[in-house]
């Protein structure tokens, strides 16, 4: 830990379910860095308060808040933490690993997150999906061939960067965790989408998914509602 981590204290603003709330909390947890969980009730509209809209504007989690200062982002998060405290970095130890790891971080938030959350998650969550089966399908392969490029890096590597698990791994994980519990759902089931498990025909990430659920910190992170 830096002398300039060690004199601060952070809050963790954040919602159960959030993918990316849980991505901070999983790097909070794998690196064992001490924080105050300050869960947040979006059903109350307790992101939406003067005291939270000071912290972020656009009244988003996840926040970490350091001292007064207050930063939000989940990446922006994830990299502060990690300079912050350099034991267990998730971002390399040379220019070519950093390189490396912010590249495939930078490809997954690209060209994986916006099609899984806008195309599938969402439509799923709001109930938006049952009148379009057809281009719930096609959403559903282009999400498989958006999956291609994790495929054939896990196929070489037990992680998305090399040989470590890295921010990468930690910034994909919910994000696909979250895209196979909608694709769960029965109505998800009724279209033949095809995502509820993954592993059937991306096997190398289906392995990548359960050595993640062994990381440490993963009990811990995982979204408590998500337990009912």
């Amino acid at each position: 830990m830096s002398e300039e981590a060690s004199t601060l204290d952070h809050e963790l603003f954040w919602m159960s379910g959030s993918p990316y709330s849980w991505r901070v909390q999983l790097a909070l947890g794998y690196k064992r860095i001490p924080y105050i969980s300050r869960r947040l009730d979006s059903a109350k509209h307790e992101n939406r308060t003067s005291e939270f809209l000071g912290l972020n504007p656009r009244g988003k989690v996840p926040v970490l808040k350091t001292g007064d200062a207050a930063l939000y982002e989940s990446v922006a998060i994830i990299a502060f933490l990690d300079r912050a405290h350099p034991d267990v970095p998730l971002f390399g130890q040379t220019s070519q690993q950093h390189g490396r790891i912010w590249q495939r971080v930078n490809e997954f938030e690209n060209y994986n997150r916006d099609l899984f959350d806008v195309e599938i998650v969402r439509p799923l969550l709001r109930g938006h999906a049952k009148d379009n089966h057809e281009g719930m399908r096609a959403s559903a392969a282009r999400a498989y061939d958006a999956l291609g490029w994790m495929e054939q890096a896990l196929s070489i590597a037990p992680y998305l960067a090399g040989d470590d698990m890295t921010a990468a791994d930690i910034v994909a994980l919910p994000n696909i965790q979250m895209l196979r519990r909608v694709a769960a759902r029965p109505e998800a089931i009724q279209m033949a989408l095809g995502l509820e498990d993954l592993s059937v025909r991306l096997p190398a990430l289906g392995a990548w998914l359960s050595r993640m659920e062994t990381m440490r910190g993963y009990d811990a992170a995982y979204p408590p509602h998500w337990r009912n």
